[in-house]
């Protein structure tokens, strides 16, 4: 029994030894985020968490806009009705014979007869078409059409509103804490009285999320850090592509090889065999 109660008295000793331990511990770990807690909250809690509620809300608000080039051939079948005067040019000699009768004057009588005769090559004889003509044939077509899809209205909507209204009220709780220390006194006084203090009231950036002018992130935070290294390695693809893109012309210069937009051009005219006035 004496032996159990040592034992005991040494587990004790020991347990308690390393319950001060852990304690001092996690003490020290929640003095150390207590001292960076608004170096967190202000570089990167609050970029992190407004940039992805502002950019959800900026997508859904994104105008999808492009020119898309339609090149294809529609084919055209109808009936067109013609009924119009025109004139037309003999291509060859026509004869003519047809019976006649001819009145001899001074009340001779008539005599019945045959009269041949001859239509020039090139005679040009005014005519009354009254015809209906088939067309089947193809028509090319190559025009540039812009095309403007606010995301807004497709299925998309649905999702960017609903990532929106999930963070919607972290953004508020992270607008409406204090930000340094010199906020947190009054925070707590009203917070202890009771006097206006709402972590979950809407704010300007709650309200107001999106805007089409890049603002700048704090200097010297994280983020700011990602965002930059992001742009500089942003750039050097892009002066690499350009370099990738340029060429030599055959006076040695350079020449540019990433092109031009070319103008539309109009689809030649096609004879489909229909008459016009005046032909």
């Amino acid at each position: 029994m004496q032996r159990f109660r040592v034992w005991w008295n040494s587990f004790k000793t020991v347990a308690i030894l390393m319950s001060f331990i852990v304690n001092m511990v996690l003490l020290f770990v929640i003095l150390i985020l207590m001292m960076q807690i608004f170096q967190i909250k202000n570089g990167i809690l609050e970029p992190l968490i407004d940039g992805l509620h502002s950019n959800f809300v900026g997508m859904d608000e994104a105008v999808i806009e492009r020119t898309i080039a339609v090149e294809d051939e529609i084919p055209v079948v109808f009936d067109l009705p013609l009924n119009q005067s025109t004139s037309v040019v003999l291509t060859q000699d026509v004869p003519i014979a047809a019976n006649a009768t001819f009145t001899l004057p001074g009340g001779g009588g008539l005599i019945n007869g045959r009269v041949d005769i001859v239509l020039p090559k090139d005679l040009v004889l005014p005519i009354q078409l009254s015809m209906t003509v088939p067309v089947d044939t193809t028509i090319p077509i190559s025009l540039p059409v812009d095309v403007q899809i606010p995301l807004k209205e497709t299925q998309l909507h649905t999702p960017f509103l609903n990532l929106r209204n999930l963070l919607e009220p972290y953004v508020r709780l992270i607008d409406n804490i204090p930000s340094d220390w010199s906020e947190v006194t009054d925070f707590t006084i009203d917070a202890i009285q009771g006097e206006g203090v709402n972590v979950l009231s809407p704010t300007e950036d709650s309200m107001n999320p999106w805007t089409d002018t890049f603002e700048p992130l704090p200097p010297g935070t994280w983020a700011a850090e990602q965002a930059a290294k992001a742009q500089d390695a942003a750039s050097q693809d892009s002066d690499a592509s350009q370099t990738d893109q340029t060429g030599t012309d055959d006076n040695g210069g350079s020449t540019d090889q990433t092109g031009a937009a070319s103008e539309p051009t109009a689809t030649p005219d096609t004879d489909m065999g229909i008459i016009t006035p005046g032909s």
